[in-house]
């Protein structure tokens, strides 16, 4: 068995490949744990689930250098005697080249997003995941990472509207029922929903007028079933298309 792990500024996803398919647990990142609280979440999910405790193997992804070391400590004590092979994804074990200055400094979810999303389209492609961050990932016709662009996601803004104004709040996550929104909550989830499918298509637009290149667009992350209906381009919605390139980086660099 192999146990991917994302681990995100919101939430850690973990994705159980098993010969019957694709198994997904999340764990909300904040208030941070310690490696035997992790285990536990884990073993309970697994025993919940009817996954056999197994030997596995892992690879991870990171955008929380405190909590990297912790989940290899916690997959290598999942596989049974700690011997299996627990890979933390870098730059230079992607597969995939970069058309940029410093890969290195790239987050490792947007690394394994562009391999998984090449994989599919084998084009031109952007990925939009809809995250902690809503960010574009863009690979061009060789497979190369070639740019891409960070927003705040929907929840950082909705957060940030609650705490910083005085007669604004947080509302729950939701269609807008009308583009025209008729109260203080509507504007607010139009500006949010509509406003960010809106800005992405615009980006994906000028990034295609920049680089002569028409991309296939994947949508992915927390918020992409919620946003994709406002997309006005064609797309592919692949809402756990990080574990999918997790695995694939896996793959390519599996102990002999």
């Amino acid at each position: 068995m192999l146990i991917a792990t994302d681990i995100g500024n919101s939430s850690i996803t973990i994705g159980y490949f098993l010969d019957s398919g694709l198994v997904v647990q999340r764990i909300p990142t904040h208030p941070l744990q310690g490696a035997v609280e992790y285990r536990l979440l884990l073993l309970s999910y697994m025993k919940e689930k009817n996954i056999a405790k197994s030997v596995c193997n892992g690879i991870i992804s990171s955008v929380v250098p405190g909590l990297t070391e912790v989940f290899r400590e916690v997959l290598k004590e999942l596989s049974g005697k700690g011997t299996a092979e627990i890979l933390v994804v870098d730059s230079a074990m992607s597969g995939i080249g970069f058309r940029i200055p410093e890969p290195e400094e790239l987050g490792t979810d947007r690394i394994v997003n562009a391999v998984a999303a090449f994989s599919l389209f084998k084009r031109p492609v952007a990925v939009i995941d809809f995250g902690s961050a809503t960010t574009i990932t863009v690979t061009d016709r060789q497979g190369y990472y070639i740019g891409g662009s960070i927003s705040p996601g929907i929840g950082l803004m909705n957060e940030s509207l609650g705490a910083r104004t005085s007669q604004l709040k947080m509302v729950d996550l939701k269609e807008p029922g009308s583009a025209l929104g008729r109260d203080t909550t509507g504007c607010i989830l139009t500006g949010l929903v509509i406003g960010t499918a809106g800005a992405v298509e615009r980006i994906i637009e000028e990034m295609e007028t920049e680089t002569g290149l028409i991309f296939g667009t994947i949508l992915t992350g927390g918020h992409s079933s919620l946003i994709s209906r406002f997309i006005r381009r064609s797309y592919m919605l692949r809402p756990d298309l990080t574990l999918e390139g997790l695995k694939i980086v896996y793959e390519k660099n599996r102990p002999q």
